[in-house]
């Protein structure tokens, strides 16, 4: 290594990264969970800088509290005011002193200032939360967002943010995750499992409960929210109560229940698929959605009617009406949604949403969204939905979908929101949406107290409720010496009419939690509920301390005069780690490579993460394209969130094509020796990911993607067929590309790819099955010579598995 060229991690514009790592340490018990997250901040330059940094927290989270430390000293400050906070704030910065100061977006995300950070000086932000989860169709989700994805619209305008509050995006930076997590009782003895990262395991005992540690298994990185699934539970009624020391006298009140409702006979649905195909869902996402749509398609019954839709920076709609299920209609959903691409540019969301309502109109029908909902115009989305009176289901896909933006959407329609990660199987949360959507519609939702109990405030009913779903309630109330006698109730009464119906019931707690947490909570519910001013909400978040829309925290540290900042301090932005899979290009492939500088040329070599070798060791598909290369536009502003998501895949692939000496039409490299065959569901699967434009057209491309020996060496018997002797038109010419062209045609069927992902295989009927998969599925596009050829392929394949090719002896002869 050179002296003075020392490899040092920088931001894009060359400014030193301030962001260290963040860490999140937390205690669930029952359904809240308690968290501490710990921010981590360093100014190595020279200069002192104002540093701003926008993150998330969980839908739902209430900041209990921040603590500070600035080098050595540990600092403590309160809310305030908003207006009041901003003003002190750069009072402070004027003085020369330091001052911290954290607020509120209006997108539902929080921004941490920290201003005048001296020259090598350390910062420690902690932050204390909880959150109340929600037990979902037998099982728990825990979701903690770390990274904001890039959005589409005009974060001002349409976001109602500061400029110094919306989020920038790099390639280059990489920011280190630590989690812990405690699982307390009950939940100790529940199956976990986490689709976003590999977890290290340690049960253990706490206070004679059982107790169960979580911790991240290897190095990980602000590049993807965190999922924790929990299942195998009982669900249970659960009510505690806290006193209140602000309003002495008074309490504060949590139960949750989970109702169970009659099902009656089903008299089928009436739902509309939309699916979002705008840029920011290449790659991962747009997989995602392919792959619940085909879940979705495979769980409609007969009596159900659906239409399809997709959306970009304009909306499509595949049909004109809602198409009653059929054979046909499946049919022709499945290919549609084999047929997505992410490639329609920006996201109208609320242009879509209002095209797809008209359709049908006058039916009594639900719209299920599935998107990753990046967007800065949520508010004019919640006004339309809300307008048009129909109910709202959401999927959330991808490694960071904006979770309170998708669920505001669906809690403003009284639907519901799921989320699919990253690699999470998709076929749990289609279940769980169609248990919801198929659910009986019940109104006018109301909470019956016990006798004697008059809650001075309480959260209103939930607009609709699902089987199998928790409802909450949190409530002010005065404070009992004796619990009352008597449950708490959930009524309701069915849409159809009849009377009211009690959903579930709970009894009153027998003792007080410590603490302020549920206190503070509660007073959080009233702040944001409809009837309360500016003033009191104002007034409420100072009492409790609570940062709001109206609070902000404020920390102001006087500095000694020879240690006060001269100038005023630099504004430096913490950019984002773009999501994994963001934009059709993983992490791996957006990670900085190492480059080794010569004092007399261009760089030399490239290394990839892992130490492999550069271009000439051979090693190509393991080279990560540098962030220099990968880059689209100048800055991050609309119109890279629009355009770069389409595109850098598509760059990617030809910079290493370019690196190769090939072509844009080249074949595929071969397959290492030794390694196993692709199996007939990983030929599938790759099908659906690969645009058929870079599908292979001859046997030596088949055989360069590994598929198995035994069924080439078959198909290589066509071109010598004596098959250019028939009299009919439509021979092929050139037979190779034709065969191999139709084989991966029948294998890309999405009926096929779905009988493998949930039988793993096409059926028991054999070749029969296999034959109406396929002579269906290519019937409309299919010449008579198509037809004789798939049906060889249906004979010869009918012993086909996910897993398996059919035994050689199988394979029948080209006999036409």
């Amino acid at each position: 290594m050179y002296p003075g060229n020392h490899a040092r991690l920088a931001a894009v514009d060359g400014e030193p990264v301030q962001l260290l790592g963040l860490r999140i340490e937390g205690d669930l018990r029952g359904l809240l969970l308690e968290a501490r997250v710990e921010q981590r901040f360093y100014n190595p330059g020279q200069r002192h800088v104002e540093v701003v940094y926008t993150f998330p927290l969980p839908w739902g989270a209430v900041l209990l509290g921040v603590q500070v430390q600035l080098g050595d000293r540990q600092l403590s400050g309160h809310v305030v005011a908003r207006r009041e906070a901003q003003a002190r704030y750069e009072d402070a910065l004027a003085e020369g002193d330091a001052a911290i100061m954290l607020e509120r977006n209006h997108d539902h995300s929080y921004s941490l200032n920290l201003g005048n950070l001296a020259p090598g000086e350390h910062c420690r932000i902690t932050l204390r939360y909880a959150q109340t989860l929600q037990f979902e169709q037998q099982g728990l989700r825990l979701l903690i967002p770390t990274v904001l994805a890039p959005r589409f619209g005009d974060a001002l305008a349409e976001g109602g943010m500061q400029p110094h509050q919306v989020p920038e995006h790099s390639w280059a930076v990489e920011h280190p995750f630590a989690l812990e997590l405690r699982l307390h009782g009950a939940l100790a003895q529940a199956r976990v499992a986490s689709p976003s990262h590999p977890l290290a395991v340690a049960a253990g005992m706490s206070e004679g409960a059982p107790l169960l540690t979580l911790a991240l298994a290897q190095q990980a990185w602000l590049d993807r929210d965190f999922v924790l699934v929990l299942d195998q539970l009982i669900e249970p009624a659960i009510a505690v109560a806290a006193r209140d020391v602000v309003a002495p006298g008074s309490a504060a009140l949590l139960a949750s229940v989970c109702p169970r409702m009659a099902q009656p006979a089903y008299q089928g649905m009436q739902v509309k698929l939309l699916v979002d195909c705008s840029g920011s869902m290449g790659g991962d996402s747009i997989e995602a959605a392919r792959r619940a749509l085909h879940a979705i398609v495979g769980q409609l019954q007969e009596g159900d009617r659906f239409s399809l839709s997709r959306f970009g920076s304009t909306v499509r709609h595949r049909a004109r009406g809602l198409w009653r299920v059929s054979e046909r209609t499946r049919l022709a959903a499945w290919r549609w949604v084999a047929d997505l691409e992410a490639d329609m540019g920006g996201t109208e969301m609320q242009e879509a949403l209002c095209s797809t309502f008209e359709i049908g109109a006058g039916l009594h029908s639900d719209v299920l969204l599935v998107t990753d909902g990046q967007i800065h115009g949520i508010d004019g989305v919640l006004a339309a939905a809300r307008a048009a009176g129909q109910r709202v289901f959401v999927v959330g896909i991808g490694a960071s979908p904006s979770e309170a933006h998708l669920r505001r959407l669906a809690e403003a329609t009284a639907g519901v929101c799921d989320f699919v990660a990253t690699g999470e199987a998709v076929e749990p949360a289609v279940l769980r949406m169609f248990a919801r959507l198929r659910s009986p519609r019940m109104v006018d939702l109301q909470w019956q107290w016990p006798e004697g109990v008059q809650p001075s405030w309480a959260a209103p009913a939930p607009a609709a409720v699902f089987d199998g779903d928790t409802v909450s309630v949190l409530a002010q109330l005065p404070a009992w010496e004796q619990p009352p006698e008597g449950a708490l109730r959930l009524l309701a009464r069915a849409a159809d009419g009849g009377p009211l119906q009690e959903l579930a019931r709970i009894t009153w707690p027998d003792q007080w939690q410590p603490g302020m947490t549920l206190a503070r909570m509660a007073a959080l519910a009233r702040i944001r509920s409809a009837e309360t001013t500016v003033e009191q909400a104002t007034d409420w978040a100072e009492r409790y301390q609570l940062v709001t829309e109206h609070s902000n925290f404020l920390l102001l540290h006087e500095r000694a005069e020879d240690e006060k900042a001269a100038d005023m301090p630099d504004l430096q932005k913490i950019r984002q780690m773009l999501p994994a899979g963001w934009g059709a290009v993983s992490k791996e492939a957006a990670a900085a490579v190492q480059v080794r500088w010569s004092t007399h040329r261009s760089p030399v070599a490239m290394k990839n993460q892992t130490g492999g070798q550069g271009v000439a060791g051979g090693g190509l598909d393991e080279i990560v394209i540098p962030a220099f290369l990968r880059k689209q536009a100048d800055d991050g502003g609309p119109s890279y969130v629009t355009h770069a998501a389409s595109k850098v895949g598509a760059m990617v692939t030809s910079v290493k094509r370019l690196l190769r000496g090939g072509s844009r039409a080249s074949e595929p490299e071969p397959t290492p020796a030794g390694e196993p065959s692709m199996t007939p569901l990983e030929l599938s699967q790759r099908l659906h990911k690969v645009p058929k434009k870079d599908w292979p057209t001859t046997i030596a491309g088949l055989r360069a993607w590994g598929v198995d020996a035994d069924l080439l060496d078959w198909l290589s018997e066509v071109p010598g067929w004596s098959y250019f002797q028939r009299e009919e038109d439509d021979v092929p010419q050139d037979l190779e590309p034709w065969v191999v062209g139709l084989f991966l045609r029948a294998m890309a069927l999405p009926e096929v790819l779905l009988a493998f992902q949930r039988e793993g295989h096409l059926g028991n009927a054999g070749p029969e099955l296999t034959r109406s998969y396929w002579g269906l599925g290519l019937a409309r596009s299919a010449s008579s010579i198509d037809c004789d050829l798939l049906k060889l392929f249906a004979n010869s394949l009918g012993s086909i598995s996910a897993d398996l090719w059919p035994d050689p002896s199988c394979y029948e002869t080209w006999d036409f």
